[in-house]
């Protein structure tokens, strides 16, 4: 026999020994063991890790962020999104949250807002521009969202990011 046989027929031994009244023998332990029945083999299957199962593809992920970044400053709703998948919109919605742990709003509104961030940062454009630009149709959302998301208005992420420098160090010995 072999290193793995011996290890079965010891744990069936010792299952036995432990339950005499369900399992009379250690051949039928075995039995139970080797074939997947009894109670330890539901107790040793919950143990397993479950597989991922759903969500979607990394192809069809890869489609739907081009749709989304090509076409930002336009209003893009789920069901343009689904087409793109070519799934229904509830099956879609489902599958999108499984795939990337958030909602497809809230993923496009994320990526929204962090294109505004990089042009108001990096561009001197107004921030009336930027919000249409990445598809925000009113600037009080627009603002929210920013604040939310950076801990700062548009407007101070802007004067912070165009400060010149030794107007910063200056600032930060004086604080």
């Amino acid at each position: 026999m072999n290193h793995s046989s011996d290890n079965v027929i010891d744990v069936t031994k010792r299952l036995a020994e432990a339950l005499p009244d369900f399992l009379p023998d250690w051949t039928r332990a075995r039995f139970y063991l080797v074939s997947g029945q009894g109670p330890w083999w539901a107790a040793a299957s919950a143990m397993r890790t479950p597989q991922a199962r759903g969500g979607l593809c990394a192809g069809t992920l890869r489609r739907i962020n081009e749709y989304i970044e090509g076409g930002l400053s336009n209003p893009i709703s789920l069901h343009d999104l689904a087409c793109v998948a070519g799934l229904s919109d509830c099956h879609f919605a489902r599958a999108f949250k499984q795939s990337t742990g958030t909602t497809p709003h809230r993923y496009l509104m994320n990526r929204r807002v962090e294109r505004a961030a990089a042009l108001i940062q990096g561009t001197n454009r107004p921030l009336s521009q930027i919000a249409l630009e990445v598809g925000f149709c009113d600037q009080s959302h627009f603002s929210r969202l920013v604040a939310q998301a950076t801990g700062q208005t548009p407007r101070e992420l802007r004067r912070e990011s165009f400060e010149p420098t030794e107007r910063k160090t200056q600032t930060d010995v004086v604080a």
